[in-house]
């Protein structure tokens, strides 16, 4: 092939050099490779679709709020999306920094609740306050779900999302967030196109999301994505190093880019900041519950578990979410045992050391016994 026509299928930067993809992995027509499964017929034309996206937050309701707000708004059909929140709040404070994303989407939609006096004599006036804000609520009542506890029972964010199951429901694609985000335009129909172009069945698409200081910028070469003039550049994770715990690690930044792809390009890395596919990716491969206490340490077995059950994940061609980091977390003020002072959900090392020897016996590389034993 000849390297004019390598260049139609874009380029990569790794973060030590650029290198031009010579052949369309997506399809894996040439060369004798395997095709992936075909996507199903079923329930998967523009009209009929259904996205549900889940949305975990650990007491950062405020922020969590306007992502909802923003993924209704930017949506070209928002009534076909669900939101799943997975809330982690202090349900006993009357602290309004702490308020739940669903009752904080409500307030910035007009319908907020009323201040009612702490004690049990007053819950049966609080609740019926809290029904009538849930039923005025635009969306509220029928496009949002929510599994709610109290923060000291949280235990990081991957047991967080291991309960997206139970919010999820029949919709035909899932979306997994982060709570501070933001969207381009018409980010569904884009979603859904850019899953059609890998005709992957079990294509994942994932990749650490770029600043939304960014959006206007990207948003505008994502428009016109086709034109000569416009080179769309997506982040793209590329290195895999050891952790300390023997582990294999992904970049938690985008070390690398993606440029100017006319396809979804096949990666060997995920992030859980943004990721988009069928829905039955959370049913074949739920997130792990048993992993508690970790950050990073668990997204390369999640990986390894997804890539073993037929799952490809690609890097997309255009940018469809954006982290936003215009607001801190509301709680980053106080003292706490994150890397930034912020606070985080309870520490228990004993849990974190089992969840470790676990990830490293999932992968062949521990024999399952810990040092209690």
């Amino acid at each position: 092939m000849s390297s004019a026509s390598s260049n139609n299928y874009g380029r990569i930067f790794d973060g030590r050099s650029f290198q031009e993809i010579t052949h369309p992995i997506a399809s894996n027509n040439e060369g004798g490779a395997y095709d992936p499964i075909p996507p199903t017929k079923n329930n998967n034309n523009k009209s009929t679709y259904s996205i549900f996206v889940s949305i975990p937050h650990f007491r950062d309701g405020k922020r969590c709020a306007q992502t909802v707000r923003r993924l209704f708004h930017t949506a070209a059909h928002p009534d076909r999306v669900v939101v799943g929140l997975i809330e982690q709040t202090d349900s006993t404070s009357t602290n309004d920094n702490d308020p739940t994303c669903l009752m904080e989407y409500c307030a910035l939609m007009g319908h907020q609740m009323k201040h009612h006096p702490p004690g049990i004599i007053h819950l049966a006036e609080r609740q019926a306050d809290y029904d009538a804000v849930l039923a005025s609520c635009p969306r509220a009542a029928t496009q949002i779900r929510s599994v709610r506890f109290h923060h000291y029972g949280s235990k990081g964010p991957v047991y967080a999302r291991s309960f997206t199951r139970q919010v999820l429901g029949n919709e035909e694609f899932c979306m997994e967030i982060d709570a501070s985000m933001d969207f381009g335009d018409n980010w569904d129909i884009a979603a859904i196109e850019q899953w059609k172009l890998t005709n992957n069945e079990y294509a994942v698409l994932s990749n650490v999301p770029l600043s939304a200081k960014e959006k206007a910028s990207s948003s505008s070469n994502n428009n016109n994505p086709s034109s000569a003039a416009v080179v769309v550049e997506v982040p793209r994770q590329c290195e895999i190093k050891i952790g300390s715990e023997g582990v294999p690690l992904f970049e938690t930044h985008a070390d690398g880019k993606a440029i100017g792809l006319t396809r979804p390009l096949l990666s060997r890395t995920y992030s859980p900041s943004f990721v988009f596919s069928k829905c039955h990716y959370q049913t074949n491969v739920p997130q792990d519950p048993f992993a508690v206490q970790l950050l990073n340490t668990e997204q390369f077995p999640h990986f390894a578990r997804l890539w073993t059950r037929g799952y490809d994940v690609y890097t997309p061609t255009v940018n469809l979410v954006y982290r936003d980091n215009s607001d801190l977390h509301p709680l980053h003020h106080e003292a706490g045992h994150g890397e930034r002072g912020e606070k985080k959900w309870p520490r228990n090392d004993s849990e974190r050391r089992d969840a470790h020897v676990r990830m490293k016996v999932m992968l062949n590389i521990h024999h399952g016994i810990t040092n209690s034993e």
